[in-house]
């Protein structure tokens, strides 16, 4: 009898726990860290399930862009076309409100160097 009560415990604690974990980012074209010739056509999120993702900004030594993308409601899959990104090392910060009502935020690294 107590193993059943210990056992339900144990179970309803776990819940709140297991219901609250944050969608994660799955995939990434181009991948984080990629080396590219020249800037991508463009830029695909995709996550484990629907979020709603809030901004997509390009950092890089020259300054940051928002980034425009679609589409505009909860997805698990966001692309933006023609980021136009510039030779060096870009950073694309991102950040969605996951289904639980968190704030998920990354960074994916892309290096545009020009060929010789």
């Amino acid at each position: 009898m107590k193993l059943k009560v210990l056992t339900l415990v144990a179970a309803l604690i776990s819940l709140p726990v297991a219901a609250s974990a944050h969608t994660p980012l799955i995939a990434t074209v181009p991948q984080s860290g990629e080396v590219l010739t020249e800037s991508p056509p463009e830029i695909v999120l995709t996550f484990a399930e629907p979020v709603r993702l809030t901004s997509l900004v390009s950092k890089h030594a020259n300054g940051q862009k928002r980034l425009k993308f679609s589409p505009a409601g909860e997805s698990d899959s966001f692309t933006a076309v023609s980021p136009d990104l510039p030779a060096g090392r870009n950073e694309l910060r991102w950040k969605a409100l996951s289904p639980d009502g968190h704030v998920v935020e990354g960074v994916i690294i892309v290096n545009i160097r020009k060929a010789p």
